[in-house]
């Protein structure tokens, strides 16, 4: 990471840092185990606005110490709401997660500790997850008689498939890291002699050299893929290639191949 100056986010909640290239969003609450609360939320989705105006193309996504990435919702605060409320509080946080997942900016989960329920579920709406090698991740709302409310029963299956969601969600058990890299929930696992902020900021890098057009649209094809292939799939992917085909960017990438030089994505 750079040096350039953190900027608070929300004082005792969250802090933004920059880096060359993007913006780390750190949740500070290591002593709740970085539990999410509206004000996080807030600040969220202001990130995502400002990044957006700014033409920002890497979020990472992470939390304070080495314990916890994000244990869940903090229950203190929604306790403490009326029933209403904690129902606002649900549907906020699972349209922002929704449109973080469908954001433009690529976003990188660097799973620095524990993931449970909306923290998972937070890791989860990101574009690419990179777990520490001690981390567990686990969606156990089951175990409160309750279940994932932040969009985690539809992230979930389309990650890792429906068999092993229902195993995960139904049971609420923690997932080690290598078994969660096994089965797809996390895209890389860093050795604990490593920095697993780092790695997420290198493999954020590594994707975000690359064409926004072609990013764009190979996430927009994967997202209409399915079990199986499809009529319909196939019909996103033609839709997509033409579109693609046509941008500045394609033309500049095979450009720079044919002549044998580094391209310069816009």
């Amino acid at each position: 990471m750079s040096d350039a100056p953190a900027v608070p986010a929300h004082e005792g909640h969250c802090r933004l840092e920059p880096f060359e290239g993007g913006v780390v969003f750190r949740i500070t609450r290591p002593a709740k185990l970085n539990a999410i609360t509206r004000p996080i939320l807030l600040a969220l989705d202001g990130c995502l606005r400002d990044m957006a105006a700014a033409g920002q193309r890497l979020l990472v996504i992470t939390g304070e110490g080495e314990k916890a990435f994000c244990a869940g919702t903090d229950l203190a605060e929604t306790q403490a709401m009326p029933p209403d409320a904690r129902l606002d509080k649900s549907a906020m946080a699972r349209e922002l997660l929704v449109r973080l997942s469908r954001s433009p900016v690529v976003s990188v989960a660097a799973i620095n500790g524990l993931a449970y329920g909306g923290g998972l579920e937070l890791a989860m709406a990101c574009t690419l997850r990179v777990a520490a090698a001690h981390v567990r991740v686990s969606l156990p709302e089951i175990k409160l008689g309750l279940l994932p409310a932040y969009a985690g029963t539809q992230f979930l299956p389309a990650l890792v498939g429906p068999s092993r969601a229902l195993d995960l969600m139904l049971t609420g058990r923690p997932v080690p890291a290598d078994e969660a890299l096994a089965m797809g929930l996390v895209n890389r696992v860093v050795p604990a002699a490593e920095s697993v902020l780092d790695q997420a900021i290198a493999l954020g890098r590594e994707v975000t050299r690359f064409s926004p057009d072609a990013i764009a649209g190979i996430r927009r094809c994967v997202a209409a893929a399915g079990p199986e292939v499809t009529d319909a799939g196939l019909a996103v992917e033609d839709a997509v290639v033409r579109a693609v085909f046509l941008t500045e960017n394609a033309r500049e990438g095979v450009a720079a191949f044919l002549e044998k030089r580094p391209a310069v994505f816009r």
